[in-house]
C-alpha cells in the first residue's frame, strides 16, 4: 500500500510540474470534462432524435439519462462518505515532496474534501463512451482523447490524485457496462410506451426534470 501511495505522489508531482498557462484550451477542458456540460449533450441528443426523427441519437439520448442517473448516486455517496483532502489542501502532502501545490481550478476544486473520485474523469469517460459504443470509430477517433487528457488535467490542476483520476475512469467504465447491458430492454420500454398518446409530453416532462436534478446535484459539487 505504502508502494501505491508513493507512486500516486510521484504520478502527482511530475503532472502539477509541468509549465502551466491558463490557456483557452485549458478552459474548454474543463468545462467539457464538468457535469453541465454533459447534461447539455443529453439535451442536445434528445432534440435531434425528436424534432430529426435520428433514432441513433434518441437512444444516445437514453442512455445518458441512464449512465449519468446511475453514476450520479455513486459519486455522491464516494464523496461525502470518504473525505480525502485534495492535493492543494493537504499541506502534509506537500511538505513531503516539497512542492507548493495551488488550486488551479477554483471553479470546480474549491470544496477541499471532495477529491476522491474525480468527476470530471467519471463524466468524461461515461458519456465519451457511450457516444464511441453508439456511432462506433468516428466517435473514437473523433472523441476517445478526451478521456486521457482529462485524466492527466485534474493532477496537473492541483485538484485530483492520479488515483483519484483512476477511480473516476474504473467506476465510469462500469457505469457504461450496466448502461449498455440494460439498453435493448430500455428501447423496448420505450417502444412500447411511445404508443400512448401522451407519451411527447411525458417524456420531455422527465427530461426537464431530469435536467433540474442533475444541476441541482451538480451545484452541491462545486
Amino acid at each position: 500500500m505504502e508502494y501505491i501511495t508513493l507512486i500516486d505522489r510521484r504520478i502527482l508531482k511530475w503532472a502539477y510540474q509541468r509549465p502551466f498557462k491558463r490557456t483557452l484550451f485549458i478552459k474548454a477542458l474543463i468545462f467539457v470534462g464538468d457535469g453541465p456540460f454533459w447534461l447539455i449533450v443529453s439535451l442536445i441528443s434528445a432534440l435531434i432524435g425528436q424534432f430529426l426523427n435520428a433514432i441513433s441519437f434518441e437512444q444516445l439520448a437514453y442512455m445518458l439519462i441512464v449512465g449519468l442517473a446511475l453514476a450520479n448516486i455513486q459519486f455522491g455517496q464516494l464523496k461525502s462518505r470518504i473525505n480525502r483532502k485534495r492535493p492543494y489542501a493537504n499541506l502534509d502532502l506537500q511538505e513531503d515532496l516539497k512542492t507548493k501545490i495551488e488550486n488551479r481550478d477554483p471553479g470546480h476544486g474549491s470544496k477541499e474534501l471532495e477529491s476522491f473520485p474525480s468527476g470530471h474523469v467519471l463524466w468524461t469517460t461515461l458519456c465519451v463512451s457511450l457516444i464511441c459504443f453508439q456511432f462506433g470509430m468516428v466517435a473514437i477517433l473523433l472523441f476517445a482523447w478526451m478521456i486521457p487528457a482529462m485524466m492527466f488535467l485534474r493532477p496537473f490542476l492541483g485538484v485530483h490524485y492520479p488515483s483519484d483520476t483512476l477511480a473516476g475512469l474504473v467506476l465510469g467504465t462500469i457505469n457504461v457496462i450496466i448502461t449498455i447491458l440494460i439498453a435493448p430492454e430500455l428501447f423496448e420500454f420505450i417502444k412500447v410506451l411511445k404508443e400512448y398518446s401522451g407519451y411527447i409530453y411525458g417524456y420531455w416532462a422527465f427530461m426537464g426534470l431530469f435536467l433540474a436534478l442533475g444541476f441541482k446535484s451538480w451545484l452541491k459539487r462545486v
